[in-house]
């Protein structure tokens, strides 16, 4: 299934990108979530993730809907799992993208979890 590929191709993406860049650039452990939240409950941001994970994982495998509703699903899917899978194996979410201006950092698969979320906004308001 085309939604499958893309999700492996999400989580590939972020991990071949952040150990190719992580050379040059500082990279940030972020043992929370988005914008450092919940970082002294680890365990709580490895919970979230996972119900967010599944969550979307069946509507992407049970719902029927547009195919650019799916594709977006399966976009932010792809950024989840990646997340998700660096929680689970390493204890945190490694930050690589620095935000100009902001003592912030962010990583690939936090692009596609914004990435997908407009392609199903953009999906579900046009009828």
């Amino acid at each position: 299934m085309i939604s499958t590929g893309i999700i492996v191709l999400c989580v590939l993406g972020e991990y071949f990108a952040r150990e190719l860049v992580s050379r040059f650039v500082n990279v940030s452990h972020n043992p929370g979530a988005a914008f450092g939240l919940m970082k002294g409950t680890p365990g709580i941001a490895l919970l979230l993730s996972g119900i967010a994970c599944a969550v979307i994982l069946a509507v992407i495998y049970l719902a029927d809907m547009k195919p650019l509703t799916r594709l977006g699903l399966s976009v932010m899917a792809g950024g989840a799992v990646s997340n998700l899978l660096e929680r689970i194996f390493l204890g945190y979410v490694i930050d690589w993208i620095p935000v100009p201006f902001f003592d912030l950092q962010y990583n690939l698969a936090d692009v596609a979890i914004s990435l997908g979320a407009l392609i199903v906004f953009i999906s579900v308001s046009r009828n």
